[in-house]
């Protein structure tokens, strides 16, 4: 969905680490743009910047212990889980398996969610939902020196697998993270740094932590998560709570969930399995900080930001108002205040919607069939023309007066469907934003520029 690391800007999403500023600014843009994200998403979850290569991988002993009649009894296993960052895809935060063999005298720390920002392509795949991500191996030092950089906490949880699953995961983990096999599809939501883990524990216990969490009472939806873990970053919970479309209001199961690297220590904590010999034990011991941070604690629930909107939009709604009365007065500087809002209202709403129609040509599928294209629409672009030359004349005519009200019908469609068990999105919070601006361009044109006389 951590850590910092190498200077060749390798990273991971649920996030890298470390990039040349140009190119940040450039894939903050495009991760706001295109979620998940994510965003998401957002569009999501963050991980360190690692080596890819390790010992392990290069002697092959992984496969060769596997093969022998004390398979595993000399390794260990570790769930690490990492805290969330300051940067969008550090918000979510990461998580990796570290493995130990107490006789080779080495350790691996296996990631998923690798990728480079300056390979040939990157941008442009991640745009069209393409993205293709990396499983490497790092010591766990410097996993460790990464997070206290970046003033992340580290979780660890030893898990008492038997000796043959400990084996059978390092063999699973090493062969993944070779080079004809490390790259893969990543999904902010559906193949992410977490459920990769998730997935590889969950074969070596025969499905056990499927079947303990699979059946579980629905819990919070994927918007819910995403706007919990960005609420620390403005640009990523607009951003994302803007993009994410009724696909992110599904509720998630408690095997879902695990796409946030926290429910997967959870879960790993809370699974008691059954051994092979029919015994049953926690799968995991306690859970210690290898590294402590002084960031807040995660949040349970997304965040009481909801007031914030209708009041955003009704007082953008009342300065555009405003700004016509100043227009009327006469005021060249209110003409040109007033055009220029309307143009780039109208401009926001169309770039928007173009943006959102865009993503039904990409992977983005948790994008698709967003409501708030019935708020952000392409009306916008007319409005982009109608509003100055109306201020430039100093009135409105039929047709004018009548597009603007489209906004607001459409804007009205939103909120029946919204309020449409089974059909509308959450996105009460985008209608009471937009609403009130659509309702005060609508008076606008015909109440305060409807008629020429008015001016006269």
């Amino acid at each position: 969905m951590r850590l910092e690391g190498r200077k060749n800007r390798l990273g991971a999403v649920a996030g890298g680490d470390s990039a040349a500023s140009r190119v940040r600014s450039a894939v903050l843009g495009v991760a706001v743009a295109a979620a998940l994200a994510l965003s998401a998403a957002a569009i999501t979850a963050a991980a360190a910047v690692m080596s890819p290569v390790v010992a392990v991988q290069q002697r092959g002993d992984g496969e060769a212990r596997a093969d022998s009649a004390e398979a595993g009894a000399s390794l260990s296993v570790h769930l690490l889980t990492v805290g969330p960052g300051d940067a969008l895809w550090k918000l979510f935060g990461h998580n990796a398996l570290l493995i130990r063999d107490s006789l080779a005298g080495y350790e691996a720390a296996f990631n998923y969610g690798i990728f480079d920002f300056e390979s040939p392509g990157f941008a442009w795949r991640f745009v069209r939902g393409d993205m293709r991500y990396m499983v490497a191996a790092t010591s766990l030092e410097r996993t460790l020196e990464g997070a206290r950089a970046a003033n992340r906490t580290v979780w660890a949880q030893e898990l008492d697998l038997e000796p043959a699953r400990k084996a059978e995961l390092l063999r699973l983990l090493v062969t993944a993270s070779r080079p004809e096999n490390r790259v893969y599809r990543y999904h902010y939501y559906l193949n992410n740094c977490s459920t990769k883990l998730r997935d590889a524990l969950d074969a070596v216990l025969d499905g056990q932590l499927r079947a303990a969490t699979e059946g579980a009472d629905p819990r919070a939806t994927w918007r819910d998560h995403t706007r919990r873990l960005a609420a620390s970053s403005l640009v990523g919970y607009v951003g994302l709570h803007l993009l994410v479309g009724p696909r992110g209001d599904e509720p998630t199961n408690g095997w879902e969930e695990m796409w946030v690297p926290t429910k997967l220590r959870d879960a790993v904590a809370q699974l008691t399995m059954v051994k092979n010999d029919g015994t049953r034990v926690p799968l995991a011991g306690a859970s210690e900080a290898w590294v402590e941070s002084t960031r807040p604690a995660e949040l349970d629930s997304p965040p009481p930001f909801n007031a914030l909107f209708p009041l955003f939009g009704a007082l953008a709604g009342a300065f555009y108002v405003l700004l016509a009365y100043w227009a009327v007065a006469g005021s060249r500087a209110g003409r040109f205040a007033l055009g220029a809002a309307g143009f780039v209202w109208g401009f926001c709403c169309l770039a928007i919607s173009v943006l959102l129609g865009a993503m039904h040509f990409t992977g983005h599928d948790f994008l698709y069939w967003n409501q708030n294209a019935l708020l952000f629409s392409p009306v916008g672009l007319p409005l982009t023309i109608i509003l100055p030359l109306a201020v430039r004349r100093m009135e409105t005519g039929r047709w004018a007066r009548l597009w603007c009200v489209l906004p607001v019908g459409l804007a009205v469609v939103a909120l029946g469907l919204w309020a449409t068990p089974g059909v509308g999105q959450s996105n009460a919070e985008w209608i009471a934003f937009a609403l009130p601006m659509h309702l005060a361009v609508w008076w606008v044109a015909n109440r305060v520029m409807g008629l020429r006389s008015q001016f006269d």
